[in-house]
């Protein structure tokens, strides 16, 4: 899944650099997210995955949205 959404990340933002990307990677912090990337990263998640988002996505982490993706893709 890690991999998937690193896809989704670089569609976001393709001059991001995604080597490092861990499950601990912080979304605003260490990929440089502001509050578009973050809806297009929720966007792109949704179209993915199939989930639904009916709040704001308040991740920090990568492993935060693996979480959420889990216990919600159907």
């Amino acid at each position: 899944m890690l991999e998937r959404l690193k896809e989704l990340m670089k569609g976001v933002d393709p001059d991001a650099d995604l080597d490092n990307v861990t499950l601990d990677t912080k979304l605003i912090d260490d990929l440089h997210f502001d509050s578009l990337g973050i809806m297009m990263f929720a966007m792109a998640i949704e179209d993915e995955f199939g989930v639904q988002f009916d709040e704001p996505m308040n991740f920090v982490t990568v492993k935060d949205v693996v979480d959420y993706i889990e216990a919600n893709k159907k």
